[in-house]
This record gives C-alpha cells, structure tokens and sequence, in this order.
C-alpha cells in the first residue's frame, strides 16, 4: 500500500495514519456517462497517493481480474458498489455484487442490504435541492438552508441509508456544507466521494480510514464501527479533513 496520511478525527484529537479511499468512482466500463478508463484511474489514483477506489456504477457492477491485478501492482484496493437509482435519488450499496430487480424502490434496497450485512450511502442529495431556481426538477419539498432538520424531514431516503455523502466532488460547496450540517444533526460522520467520471478529479473527495482494509465486507465493518473521516483536496496535494 501507498503511505498513509495524518489525519485528525472530527477535526479534534490525537493525529493518526489512515487509508485513503475514493467511495465513488464511474468508469467507462460499466456508466455510459463516464469517459474514465479504469487503468488511467489507477494510475492517476497511484500518482496521488490513493490507497482505495470505489467502482460505483450505475445500476450495475463489473468484475475483471486483470484490473484487480494491475490496481494490486500499483499498491491500490478496489472496492465494488453500486450506485443505484432510487425514487429518492442516488444511493451507493456496498455489498451486492449484482444489480437485483426492485431496488430502485429505497424500502425493498434497505432489506436487499439487511440480508446481505450491506452498508447504504446517501449520494449527493442536496444537489440542486437548495437553489429554489431548480425547484422544477424534482420533487423535493422547499427545504431551508439554514435549517439541518429541514433537509432531513424533506428527503425520506436519509430514513433508509446508513451514512450520508458529505462532500461529493461535483456538488457546490453550499450543498456539501449543508449535507455536512444533516449528518452532523443526525449524529453521523459523513464519507467523501469524488464522484469522478474523468481521472482529473479521482480523489479530489475522499473517505480516510483509521485501519486498512482489503475486502468490501472489511470496508463495511470499518464504516459500521465508525473508523473514518471525510477528506478533501488530495487530488492537488492539499489533503485536509472536510469541512
């Protein structure tokens, strides 16, 4: 593995190492919207001293050994999740290695997860929902942004999901500032996520774990005994905790 960098646990406390990793990624293999090889993300992952990648397509998953191999060789884990389209948005599941009918419905995606020991993220999901301009798009009720109770009650997908992506690389810093303050009203930490379809922005979000891990299910226990922190800047060599 790459070195680890120091960081700091909810902006206070002892200084420790960690394990760098993007939770969300789209590659040209497996999200038509992406224009990122997943060899040039390795390498651009490698050139920044990322550890981990999260693969989360859209609505699917893909498995290639060779791309295994050559992340292995250039001290990088790959992790597969699936960012699934929901009634309520875009939720990244960790622990389905396949796409399974119904779970575009959050309801029948949490008890898909239940059974298999998985962990739900709430991806992006203030984007465009605090700018009133944008109101048409989506369903969401007026939500205030000054007011973290708000945006909870507004979006019944933070019900459902484990964990709440704070700062999301292709999110304005209003709306990751305001999905920071919902995490924080509901007693969570929040993960970090570039949300990359190009390698120029793999790692500019990322989540730090206190202990590496290898595996998805490894991945999972470290979320669920809250051993992370969320991390920006990496990408230009300026990596700090966020916010």
């Amino acid at each position: 593995m790459g070195s680890h960098s120091k960081i700091v646990r909810n902006g206070v406390g002892t200084l420790m190492d960690g394990m760098r990793i993007d939770f969300h990624t789209h590659t040209t293999r497996g999200s038509a919207d992406s224009n990122m090889d997943p060899f040039a993300m390795i390498d651009q992952a490698q050139k920044i001293g990322l550890e981990g990648l999260c693969i989360t397509e859209h609505d699917n998953a893909w498995d290639d050994a060779k791309i295994d191999d050559y992340a292995r060789e250039h001290g990088v884990t790959i992790f597969r999740g699936i960012e699934v389209t929901t009634e309520w948005g875009h939720v990244g599941a960790f622990g389905l290695k396949q796409y399974i009918g119904g779970i575009y419905k959050v309801k029948q995606l949490r008890k898909v997860i239940d059974d298999v020991g998985g962990f739900l993220i709430a991806n992006h999901p203030f984007r465009y929902k605090l700018d009133p301009r944008f109101q048409f798009i989506h369903k969401t009720p007026a939500i205030d942004a000054n007011d973290p109770a708000s945006g909870y009650q507004a979006l019944e997908v933070l019900q459902y999901v484990d964990e709440i992506e704070v700062i999301n690389g292709a999110c304005s810093e209003q709306e990751n500032l305001y999905a920071h303050a919902v995490a924080q009203h509901l007693g969570k930490k929040g993960v970090g996520g570039s949300d990359s379809h190009s390698h120029q922005s793999v790692g500019c979000a990322v989540t730090v774990l206190e202990r590496t891990v290898s595996t998805v299910q490894e991945l999972v226990g470290e979320l669920r005994a809250g051993r992370y922190a969320p991390g920006q800047g990496l990408h230009v060599g300026q990596m700090r905790m966020f916010p």
